[in-house]
């Protein structure tokens, strides 16, 4: 096997029929990104180990709906719902994914649109997974520019 790989067996594949090959990690994490992508994030957590901890950027107060440190699928499944009680994401891009160690990372482009405020808002996160048989143990996101995202957050004033 190549370095840097980590094989997926098994199990259903994200277009719901058997596979028995082998995956690669960062190849489950891009076909993960791509249901994503079309609104679908019922992949997601057919992969997420029972006990995986969620990391999501932000410790601002405006942005505590989706913030903060989630654990396990009941954690995911919160953070999920305060994201879409907040916003609607338009678009959802991954530009980047290599492995750093034990971590695989990406750059994402993500454009949102408050549902507080009806402001659009365009930012460039960082992903970092940990994943161990197929399964996502551990996810933190990192955002290049939160004060975007609390200004989007902010009524405009009159």
């Amino acid at each position: 096997m190549a370095h840097g790989t980590r094989p997926y067996h098994g199990g259903p594949s994200l277009d719901g029929r058997r596979c028995g090959m082998v995956q690669t990690d960062i190849e489950l994490l891009r076909n993960l990104y791509d249901r994503y992508a079309v609104g679908d994030v019922a992949p997601l957590f057919e992969h997420l180990a029972s006990d995986v901890e969620w990391i999501s950027c932000g410790r601002s107060p405006t942005l505590a709906a989706f913030s903060g440190i989630f654990h396990g699928l009941d954690g995911v499944q919160r953070y999920f719902q305060g994201l879409a009680q907040e916003w609607t994401i338009t678009k959802h891009e991954m530009r980047d994914i290599a492995r750093d160690g034990d971590h695989i990372v990406t750059r994402n482009l993500v454009e949102a649109v408050s549902k507080v405020t009806g402001k659009p808002v365009a930012v460039t996160t960082e992903h970092r997974w940990v994943l161990q048989d197929g399964r996502i143990h551990r996810f933190e996101e990192r955002c290049d520019d939160e004060a975007a995202l609390e200004a989007a957050c902010r009524p405009s004033e009159p």
